[in-house]
């Protein structure tokens, strides 16, 4: 295993679902989220690639990309031929940002989502998702154009772009994280 900069891990980061969360409805200005394992597939099995908790990273950020393409370019992937990446993110989640009418923030309410608030109170919050809401290992399908690594380098990469401007949402009377429009492209 050699270490290599292989940039399909940035797709597969961010394609996770909340089961239970409805559609977002308003913009994220921070979006933080940490991954506590990384997995591809190799036709046979699935290689974990990462597994731990990562530093917090924004994919609201303008350098979304380049702060996950770094956290990623140092992880030893396996020789071999993959079609499948599988996520997992952490339950927690620092957001910033407003569902249209109302901002998030510090305050967790009692269903542990964002207190509401007027533009003026706009500040970051951390919210831990549980019961239904807490996010799963999701998979991620790219057999049409699977990743090959030869000798440590990967045939092609990956660039994704994040899409937060429906990444806060109302529901129940607080505000949560939804998952974020992605957008990807084979080099």
């Amino acid at each position: 295993m050699k270490n290599i900069a292989i940039k399909i891990s940035i797709l597969i980061v961010f394609v996770f679902v909340f089961t239970s969360i409805a559609f977002a409805t308003g913009p994220a200005t921070v979006y933080k989220v940490k991954i506590t394992k990384f997995e591809l597939y190799n036709g046979t099995s699935w290689v974990t690639v990462f597994e731990g908790t990562t530093s917090a990273l924004d994919i609201a950020s303008v350098s979304s990309g380049s702060s996950v393409g770094n956290f990623f370019s140092g992880l030893a992937v396996p020789d071999g031929v993959y079609t499948q990446a599988r996520v997992t993110p952490a339950p927690s989640f620092t957001i910033s940002g407003n569902d249209g009418v109302s901002y998030t923030t510090a305050t967790v309410g009692p269903g542990s989502g964002s207190v509401p608030g007027a533009a003026a109170a706009q500040a970051e919050c951390t919210i831990t998702l549980t019961g239904v809401n807490v996010p799963t290992a999701q998979i991620q399908d790219f057999s049409a154009t699977p990743i090959t690594v030869t000798n440590g380098s990967p045939n092609h990469k990956v660039r994704v772009s994040f899409n937060v401007s429906n990444a806060v949402q109302l529901l129940g009377g607080e505000l949560y994280p939804a998952s974020p429009a992605v957008t990807m492209s084979i080099q």
